[in-house]
């Protein structure tokens, strides 16, 4: 991180700049600014926290106006100076210190104001692509150069789902039940089984639930509905000490402090009785996935939030394994909506549409839309929260570090569908146009398989439509 420390004299100071003189040193950012739209952000943020903020409406003159170009300046290249290899949890320290010692009184509402006024600004938009691309992830675990025609790296598979046209059928018709011998370095010589499971998926595997000491093998699902979701119907809810009960709303999620609902268990424990057949199978066949024990349990990845947890265990018990370690990260949250979070969006929507719907065209409908798609824009900064291109970088991040950090293992990992297409995006290499769409189902179950120097390769253990039994 270069040297980013501000003058705060110029921030806190009494004495202004001019605007004109504001003007030819920042122009940059001149436009970024306007009393109009400031003062709607003050507005709204007073709707949010119901009026307890240090600034008012009152306040927006031509030197407060300064001021805050001057602190978007500083944001500006606060982010500009970063280096690009800089991790999330470095990155995290220099923005709470920035927020500390470059903005007046620490002041969060300031910040807020300063950095999504700035994100009318395409230089910022572009340098905010620039410091936390999908792509400086995908160059630690995608490798760019492309073998010589007919090269072959590897004795071994980096697949963990095989499907019916990735294997030579044998004369006769008979599918392969052997492969490869495996050569990773260990001094070990086995050989590859393959067992075919019913729904025309094959497993590559070795003896005693060996895997290959420069692979990390990693069985992804999805956690279940759960009770503070941000879609559907949810029946109860505790916040600040309050109970309600509500019906036909929502409200936005918390990236921690999230149990399932009975609905959510029902869903993991489905999935495990799916994930049972391809389990018990292997067993029979002599290939185990994992030889548990108290001393030696299924390692677990998740979130920080409890339905992770709560989805791995049910999940991995209900297909008899019931000696598990999990460990929640911080890296692999949601998003974080900061103070919006666990407020009703039918309330947010309706301050929005107060605060900003006279300065917007359209029907009602057409404003209530406009105001929606505010929340989705990849830029926008929640107040004390965070953006959507900050948290995809850092659940990117946190998946890269996983994969390096598991070598010779194979674990579980259980997230929510935003963190799932990120995974995807970073495999893919994917641009956010291509993945933000992307939903996994909750009843799909995936494998990675990461080798260093060879792409991550991933396939579907089961999915729609290749279901691992039939269900009731």
């Amino acid at each position: 991180m270069k040297d980013n420390k501000t003058d705060n004299t110029v921030l806190c100071g009494s004495e202004s700049m001019s605007e004109t003189g504001l003007s030819r040193e920042h122009a940059e950012f001149h436009n970024s600014y306007r009393a109009e739209n400031i003062i709607n952000d003050i507005r709204f943020l007073q709707g949010v926290y119901n009026e307890r903020i240090s600034i008012s409406p009152e306040d927006v003159n031509v030197d407060f106006i300064n001021k805050l170009k001057i602190l978007g300046k500083n944001i500006y290249f606060f982010i500009l100076a970063l280096e690009n290899d800089v991790t999330p949890q470095d990155y995290i320290k220099y923005k709470f210190e920035f927020l500390q010692n470059s903005v007046p009184n620490g002041d969060p509402h300031l910040f807020y104001l300063a950095w999504n006024g700035l994100i009318k600004n395409d230089s910022f938009k572009r340098l905010l692509h620039q410091k936390f691309s999908l792509a400086h992830v995908s160059d630690i675990l995608v490798p760019k150069n492309i073998p010589a025609f007919g090269a072959r790296h590897t004795r071994y598979r980096t697949k963990l789902v095989l499907a019916i046209e990735d294997m030579q059928i044998n004369p006769g018709g008979h599918m392969r039940t052997t492969g490869r011998v495996l050569d990773d370095g260990s001094g070990l010589l086995l050989k590859e089984g393959i067992v075919w499971l019913d729904n025309g998926k094959g497993i590559p595997i070795y003896p005693d639930a060996y895997v290959p000491l420069n692979q990390s093998q990693m069985i992804t699902i999805r956690h279940g509905k759960s009770i503070h979701e941000s879609g559907g119907d949810n029946p109860e809810f505790v916040g600040s000490g309050v109970w309600d009960t509500w019906n036909n709303n929502k409200r936005l999620s918390g990236s921690i402090g999230n149990k399932l609902k009975e609905k959510g268990v029902d869903t993991a424990r489905e999935l495990g009785r799916d994930f049972k057949v391809m389990a018990d199978l292997l067993a029979k066949e002599g290939y185990p996935l994992w030889k548990t024990s108290s001393k030696n349990p299924v390692q677990v990845y998740g979130s920080e939030s409890e339905n992770t947890e709560e989805t791995a265990e049910c999940f991995l018990k209900e297909a008899g394994f019931s000696d598990i370690t999990f460990t929640p990260l911080y890296g692999l949250n949601s998003q974080k909506y900061g103070a919006l979070t666990h407020k009703l969006k039918n309330d947010v929507y309706k301050k929005m549409l107060e605060v900003y719907g006279p300065s917007l065209d359209g029907t009602d409908d057409e404003k209530k839309k406009t105001a929606k798609e505010l929340f989705k824009n990849r830029f926008y900064h929640f107040p004390e929260g965070e953006t959507l291109i900050e948290a995809d970088w850092r659940i990117a991040h946190s998946f890269a570090d996983l994969m390096r950090s598991n070598l010779g293992k194979r674990v579980v990992l259980c997230d929510h569908s935003g963190a799932l297409r990120v995974f995807e995006a970073v495999i893919r290499t994917l641009d956010f146009a291509e993945y933000s769409s992307i939903k996994e189902g909750q009843d799909s179950i995936m494998a990675m398989v990461y080798q260093p120097g060879t792409n991550v390769r991933y396939d579907y253990i089961q999915k729609k439509g290749f279901m691992l039994r039939k269900r009731e």
